[in-house]
């Protein structure tokens, strides 16, 4: 292992010559100063700055995901046992990432899953809607996660249900019925009799911000700047002094305009002293005063994973979820499908069509998963969200047949169910007599028919329209001889 990062002018890797019989863990890794002993390395170079970061709370059992070792987390430092599956290890491929679990400085166990633990968080994901979001081998992490968490701690702090309140986060948009819109008409609405109006005290409050529930504006109003440039000329004159002013104030001040400047000085030397410098010391504690990170305190297992569905799926459960550099991870990002058109929104990422209207406008969107369970959904500014392919010009007339492919227009709408021909079934006939003349080479077999053509395989070997070899290059456009 690497223990020394960056340096000033010198090669990484190598010790300085003042270094000998000292511990490398005890030396500024910038200039290689070495504090009192028993203190914090505190550099007193006049351009080092570097703290030795603070150590961590150690978790007792860490789960590793793929994300953990190409990140390459000092995983003997965020935990003291670390387990994994084999097809996590099998999934890396890239040569140093492979280099370096060769040579690991800890002990790396192996353990599968249980099946009903599997089968349970399989389950759990589906209700989520990050099954789709998932592999084979992130269920067999998040069960063996589980697992730990069940013969460890226990299952009564873990949820079976996801906790899935949806708060849209709006800004401040426009009125419902905004006026003076260029190229459009707003017709007003027409007003009642007064004979039939009942007056109604209002009870709602106004506020400073109101949020409207119009989408008939997408861009900000433009503010009335008269009133601004007013009071901004109208204060400058104010504030703006004469020449006598200034001369009395000289001569009464006399020589103390130099002291206050020495003063001003010594301030901004204090705050570049005391400012908000982010060093490897304090940068744990940025982190959880901006409410990213927690310090893993009293965890015994945790996953350390950089995939979001995963960390979803953690969260939800009540899974402790690490991050590469041992912080807790309050929340998670993940996605659902929101319909443009209604906005409708359904977590069942399997959808092509939305279930309340119909259309294929379904897309996703990003969204944030608190403790609580609250979900914010973040939308993009990109006004060009759905794509317009396909849209220039008009479909082509539906075909018909056993082996048409027609375009996916609707969620209920039939298509073909790509079977074999009738003489392709009866060489398939195990109740024929003749059946063992299969493997003949003189049996007679279907090349000419239209699902021969299209290379249509029967359902054992998976039904489908599909090519023998989907990597060979086909020629479209062939010259006739």
């Amino acid at each position: 292992m690497n223990f020394f990062e960056g340096g000033s002018g010198r090669s990484p890797g190598y010790p300085p010559p003042t270094s000998r019989g000292r511990r490398i863990e005890e030396m500024c890794r910038v200039c290689w100063s070495r504090p009192p002993s028993g203190a914090a390395i505190n550099c007193a170079g006049a351009a080092c700055s570097t703290l030795r970061p603070v150590k961590m709370v150690r978790v007792e059992h860490v789960v590793a995901d793929a994300g953990a070792f190409l990140r390459d987390a000092a995983l003997q430092d965020i935990g003291k046992t670390i387990y994994t599956i084999r097809e996590v290890v099998t999934e890396i491929r890239d040569k140093a990432t492979r280099r370096r679990l060769a040579v690991l400085p800890y002990e790396l166990h192996f353990r599968e899953p249980f099946p009903e633990y599997v089968r349970l968080v399989t389950e759990f994901s589906k209700k989520t809607g990050d099954y789709p979001s998932l592999s084979a081998t992130d269920i067999q992490v998040l069960a063996l996660t589980y697992q730990l968490e069940a013969e460890l701690v226990g299952v009564a702090h873990l949820k079976k249900e996801p906790e899935k309140k949806v708060k849209v986060s709006s800004s401040v948009l426009h009125p419902e019925n905004p006026l003076h819109i260029p190229g459009f008409h707003l017709p007003s609405k027409p007003k009642l009799p007064e004979e039939t109006v009942h007056h109604v005290p209002q009870t709602v409050e106004s506020s400073e911000n109101p949020e409207y529930n119009s989408f008939l504006f997408w861009r900000n109003p433009l503010p009335n700047i008269d009133v601004d440039l007013q009071e901004l000329l109208t204060g400058e004159d104010q504030c703006v002094p004469s020449e006598e002013e200034d001369n009395g104030r000289i001569g009464k001040s006399g020589g103390s305009a130099e002291e206050d400047e020495d003063e001003d000085e010594d301030e901004d030397e204090d705050e570049d002293e005391d400012g908000g410098w982010i060093t490897p010391s304090n940068i744990k504690q940025v982190q959880q005063e901006l409410g990213q990170y927690d310090s893993p305190d009293n965890v015994q297992v945790g996953c350390v994973t950089t995939d979001f569905a995963m960390q979803n799926v953690l969260l939800q459960m009540g899974l402790h979820v690490l991050a590469v550099n041992g912080m807790l991870i309050r929340e998670a990002r993940s996605y659902i499908l929101r319909c443009h058109g209604c906005f409708k929104t359904t977590s069942d990422m399997t959808k092509i069509f939305c279930a309340h209207c119909g259309n294929r406008t379904l897309k996703k969107v990003a969204v944030t998963v608190n403790d609580d369970g609250s979900l914010h959904i973040h939308f993009s500014r990109n006004p060009k969200v759905l794509n317009a392919r396909g849209l220039r010009y008009s479909l082509p007339a539906p075909k018909g047949g056993k082996h048409a492919n027609n375009p996916h227009l609707t969620e209920d709408q039939p298509f073909p169910q790509q079977r074999l021909s009738r003489k392709a079934r009866q060489k398939t006939n195990v109740f024929d007599p003749d059946y063992i003349a299969g493997v003949s080479p003189f049996v007679e077999n279907d090349i000419y028919s239209r699902a021969a053509t299209l290379q249509i395989r029967d359902s054992a070997l998976g039904a489908g329209r599909r090519r023998l070899n989907p990597n060979a290059s086909t020629k479209k456009f062939v010259k006739k001889r």
